[in-house]
């Protein structure tokens, strides 16, 4: 069962809102409330490698720290992106 965008409304079907939720990669308690993917629908569109990508990309400091742990996770949603890892 694929989730969309509008399973997010409300008085959607409970299982159908709660597995979109789990695919919410953004505030999800903020797209409950307004019903709709306040990330422009990206969370629902992308194939999974691309969203797991963006999620791990997410995590990510965007101030410059660096480290082992950081470049494994650089590498993976870039293997990700590439198609170089599967889901």
């Amino acid at each position: 069962m694929k989730v969309r965008e509008i399973d997010l409304r409300h008085g959607a079907d409970s299982a159908r809102f709660g597995n979109a939720m789990l695919a919410c990669e953004g505030y999800a308690p903020e797209c409950s409330l307004a019903g709709r993917c306040l990330s422009s629908g990206d969370c629902f569109a992308s194939p999974p490698h691309l969203v797991a990508a963006r999620m791990i990309e997410g995590l990510l400091p965007t101030d410059g720290r660096a480290g082992l742990h950081l470049a494994y996770l650089r590498r993976a949603a870039e293997m990700l992106r590439e198609g170089r890892i599967g889901l």
